[in-house]
């Protein structure tokens, strides 16, 4: 992740977020776990036929070195991917409306 140089500079703007903030920002999606079942439960209920819940959100073994990086990791992507499904579904966005003010964010 980078940042993207504005039209008509001409110096190219070669800053970057530090792997340590990307890995921070990764840390706390795949911390949500309280928030993701109970939003995956919540999609279940009002829409049977969804299948968020068999999305595994499976990572590349090359991009963790441990069982709990792997284990944030996946739940981030299945954060994600929840939220995709959500916005398609519900009027009420999923950040802020529904993780951080219902208390399990």
């Amino acid at each position: 992740m980078g940042y993207v140089t504005p039209p008509g500079t001409a110096a190219i703007d070669e800053r970057k977020l530090d792997h340590s903030t990307i890995w921070r920002m990764l840390s706390w999606l795949g911390g949500q776990v309280a928030v993701l079942l109970v939003a995956r439960r919540l999609i279940q209920t009002q829409h049977p036929s969804s299948t968020c819940h068999r999305f595994v959100g499976a990572v590349a073994p090359h991009k963790f070195r441990s069982r709990k990086r792997e284990r944030l990791l996946r739940h981030a992507r299945q954060l994600l991917h929840l939220i995709t499904e959500w916005e398609r579904l519900f009027p009420e966005k999923f950040f802020p409306r529904f993780a951080t003010r219902s208390g399990f964010g």
